[in-house]
């Protein structure tokens, strides 16, 4: 890389990102122990929402390739072959969908374009011998930031485990591919990461579906079983997508849990969980004629809230889950108020309504397991139209409120679903499909 043309180069990003200085290299070893089908190595911006299947979050640049025969046992890092700059290796984690698959990433930065001598994807099965295989990474000089789909529903199918799933796509935003991702969460790869048990991929004409039957053909859904929808929006190189990642120059990709439920609404909106375990909603479309069903996993209560300058909750409508009854506290005129709620019952907010509440009483003894995507699909209305980019903050059990042991363990679960953004993971946790 000419540093006289760029003054930072991949290097700095790497130092930002929080990779280790290690020493340059000699040559390659090409031992041939490890072997890429050609064709598929592949770099891109990668735009990654909150997740809880474990992989890294915020604007990322993965970058690898399909390794002939499995990559299990494998490992990738990137290389500047300028300064010998490198990031730590990764485990390869391959898939249920394609057991060849390797990928790691790095935090993007604007220097990192490869204009000049380019950075090196490299691979090996030992990385205290070193790189094995190495190749230019692909240039995403003209990479953009793809945002998010917004309005992401989940509505009932032919049947109870063929769910659609429903989008809108960003506001000026046209994708060349779309990638539709499930990921099990109750199946965790070495790397950390849930496994990604169905792919496809949408090209040409197909591209422009903003909905979409679930699951792909391959593996069924189970009911109750603990599921995340991986949606991903696709610029392709010279504006063409393949199911290929290295046709692939900047995506964006965000993430919902769902559990497939025998009966419930027609349309729940899904969330995505920020780190500190939020769930957090983008409804575009919200009234105070029609109820708008949202979707977490449960825990022992929530806090909701709308965010500033949209209106104010009119009404809510709590599930039949968790033991059926529960405390709904508000504010009115600086009054803090506290009334029993029944599932079922729809409340009503007094005066102009209100930008936040509580429920609590939620039974952590009924048997509900947080980290299976079990619903609690609260129905709202409000005020007047509007958005919704709000939130629900789960509750957990404080220190000194023991539940039975069975019931303990579920909580346990809980907060490590909740708690995930605080968890360290490996650098092979940064890979995705």
């Amino acid at each position: 890389m000419s540093h006289a043309r760029k003054p930072l180069t991949l290097p700095d990003a790497l130092r930002r990102a929080g990779f280790l200085s290690l020493l340059a290299l000699s040559a390659p070893i090409a031992n041939a122990q490890v072997t890429v089908v050609s064709g598929t190595w592949n770099a891109f911006r990668d735009n990654r929402s909150t997740n809880d299947i474990h992989s890294s979050q915020g604007d990322e640049v993965q970058y690898g390739a399909d390794i002939s025969g499995g990559s299990a046992g494998d490992f990738v890092r990137a290389f500047d072959p300028t300064t010998g700059m490198a990031t730590g290796w990764s485990q390869c984690g391959p898939l249920a969908v394609n057991e060849n698959f390797c990928s790691s990433s790095f935090k993007y930065s604007s220097t990192v374009i490869n204009v000049d001598d380019p950075w090196r994807i490299q691979f090996t099965n030992n990385p205290a011998a070193g790189p094995e295989v190495s190749a230019a990474a692909p240039s995403i000089a003209a990479a953009p930031l793809i945002p998010f789909p917004t309005n992401v529903t989940i509505s009932a199918g032919a049947t109870p485990l063929t769910p659609v799933i429903s989008w809108t796509d960003p506001a000026g935003y046209v994708p060349n591919g779309i990638r539709i991702n499930i990921y099990d969460k109750g199946q965790i790869l070495p790397n950390g990461v849930a496994n990604n048990t169905e792919s496809i991929t949408l090209t040409g004409a197909a591209a422009a579906a903003t909905s979409f039957t679930l699951p792909a053909p391959g593996v069924a859904l189970k009911l109750g079983g603990n599921y995340a929808i991986g949606l991903q929006l696709i610029s392709g190189r010279g504006g063409v997508v393949t199911s290929n990642n290295a046709t692939f120059l900047s995506r964006s990709q965000s993430y919902f849990d769902f559990s497939p439920q025998a009966s419930g609404p027609l349309d729940v909106q899904l969330p995505t969980i920020t780190s500190d375990g939020v769930y957090s909603f983008h409804v575009g479309d919200v009234s105070s004629s029609s109820i708008t069903f949202i979707d977490p996993a449960v825990a022992t209560g929530y806090t909701y809230a709308t965010a500033t300058g949209e209106p104010n909750f009119k009404s809510v409508l709590l599930p039949d889950t968790g033991g059926g009854h529960f405390t709904l506290t508000f504010t009115v005129d600086g009054v803090t108020q506290s009334v029993s709620l029944d599932a079922g019952a729809q409340f009503f907010f007094p005066g102009a309504g209100v930008s936040t509440f509580v429920v609590s009483g939620i039974d952590p003894a009924a048997g509900i397991d947080p980290t299976n995507g079990e619903a609690f699909i609260t129905g709202l209305t409000f005020e007047s139209d509007g958005s919704f980019d709000g939130t629900m903050t789960p509750m957990t059990l404080t220190v000194g409120a023991v539940p039975e042991p069975g019931s303990l363990a579920l909580m346990l679960g809980g907060l490590a679903c909740v708690g995930f953004g605080a968890r360290k993971r490996s650098a092979a946790a940064r890979a995705s499909r």
